[in-house]
């Protein structure tokens, strides 16, 4: 349903600007959550991210899908464990911080479907673009809203996110190959002849970078070639629009704790 926004802070809101703008918006994690949180998200990851780099001698030259190249933490698990409250993702992705912003962009109260945090493996043979790496709109729905945070530093050799300003639905650039499903995917040459180079950005940045994003825009990543890519995403849709959330969730009974956009996040 359709509410009223909250009260925003400054920054905030110069994010919700940014997305209103150019359908992405780039701010430091810690400027927004603060150092402790910070820490304690880099220290629930380190584990898992030290085994994801023992692995990585026995990879071969090249992918051949999108599960060969991004290795996902949680949706992989076998049984699938729920997020509690003790968890850094699950309080980052229904925190007022971050529902504020995504709600405001949207105007109403958004569904957390998806969040995970995903290991990009790099091929150093690999000279081709597949899946996700290449140029294209999410399906889910016309405007979803995505969230990632850089865990590790991303070089251009890590395969940053990239992204074309101004390509979500109703943006400058909304009418190149307008969503239907997130079917069409373009060839880079035929990007570059539609969209301004100065559109189409490279998202770099030191670990503790952040990305609110509108991905129903033309986006694409983890086409690494030298170094991996850690990042935690959170992905944010219309209440109704998917079938359930693509993870299990135990408040323990505490789910008096939640404010009223983090009770609806989880609905």
């Amino acid at each position: 349903m359709s509410v009223q926004a909250p009260p925003l802070g400054e920054l905030q809101q110069r994010v919700v600007d940014s997305l209103r703008r150019d359908g992405i918006a780039v701010v430091d994690f810690r400027q927004l959550y603060g150092e402790e949180l910070w820490a304690e998200a880099q220290a629930d990851v380190a584990p898992w991210v030290e085994e994801q780099n023992a692995a990585l001698a026995s990879l071969g030259d090249r992918p051949e899908g999108k599960d060969d190249f991004i290795v996902r933490r949680y949706m992989r698990q076998k049984p699938r464990v729920p997020f509690t409250l003790a968890s850094p993702w699950l309080r980052i992705g229904i925190s007022d911080t971050q529902l504020g912003i995504v709600n405001a962009y949207r105007g109403l109260q958004t569904s957390l479907f998806y969040m995970d945090n995903w290991f990009t493996q790099p091929y150093a043979g690999q000279d081709e673009r597949i899946a996700s790496q290449r140029w294209h709109r999410d399906p889910e729905e016309e405007h979803v809203v995505k969230v990632f945070l850089y865990l590790s530093d991303v070089t251009e050799d890590a395969g940053p996110f990239e992204y074309v300003k101004g390509s979500p639905t109703g943006g400058r650039w909304g009418h190149l190959w307008p969503w239907t499903d997130g079917k069409a995917k373009p060839t880079d040459e035929e990007m570059a002849a539609a969209a301004p180079a100065e559109d189409r950005v490279t998202l770099t940045g030191p670990a503790g970078t952040m990305l609110f994003c509108d991905t129903g825009g033309f986006h694409r990543g983890g086409f690494a070639k030298k170094t991996p890519r850690v990042l935690s995403i959170w992905s944010y849709v219309a209440p109704g629009s998917k079938d359930g959330h693509r993870f299990g969730v135990d408040l323990e009974g505490r789910e008096a704790e939640l404010s009223a956009d983090a009770r609806a996040a989880l609905a």
